[in-house]
């Protein structure tokens, strides 16, 4: 069964991603209804239902606005997740956090001054600028925003963020 489940608002924006227990109650209680559903059958003694892959409210749910388009707060595995674990030096698998301006001389651990590096690159750089260290990043940092890491959530659920219509057809 799916585990997880797109929750669209009335207005068919994306609120975010429930628990299949969470979206049948949404279901059961008839606060919104199946929009797209995965094969297979939830079944009880009252009640026989598809497994819901998206539901959609049947009410507007008011949430404030600026919530989807916040910055994240800037972690660790936000930076990893960001890069696709890829290396900003070589391309090659990163685990590594290297700062772009180093800590050491008061560089900070925010999105912009952080990429993931290999152990090798991030060993090589060491205490030096990309550019000191003749080491150009192939990709430069970026902000990311909450509406980004819940499309991410969408399509980590198995859900066609085109078919919803949250991003255009390639």
């Amino acid at each position: 069964m799916t585990a997880q489940v797109v929750v669209l608002n009335a207005t068919l924006e994306p609120i975010g991603v429930a628990s299949l227990q969470r979206a049948v109650a949404f279901l059961v209680k008839e606060r919104a209804q199946i929009m797209l559903a995965a094969d297979g059958m939830i079944r009880s003694n009252s009640i026989e239902l598809p497994v819901p892959r998206v539901v959609v409210f049947n009410d507007y749910v008011r949430i404030p606005h600026t919530r989807l388009y916040d910055k994240m707060p800037w972690s660790r595995r936000g930076v990893l997740d960001r890069d696709g674990r890829r290396c900003a030096y070589c391309e090659a698998p990163g685990a590594t956090i290297d700062h772009v301006h180093p800590a050491s001389r008061g560089g900070e651990s925010t999105w912009l001054n952080t990429i993931t590096a290999c152990v090798a690159c991030n060993g090589a750089k060491g205490d030096r600028t990309p550019a000191e260290a003749g080491m150009p990043l192939r990709f430069e940092p970026r902000v990311v925003w909450r509406r980004e890491v819940m499309l991410l959530a969408v399509e980590a659920a198995g859900v066609d963020l085109a078919e919803l219509g949250l991003v255009p057809r390639a």
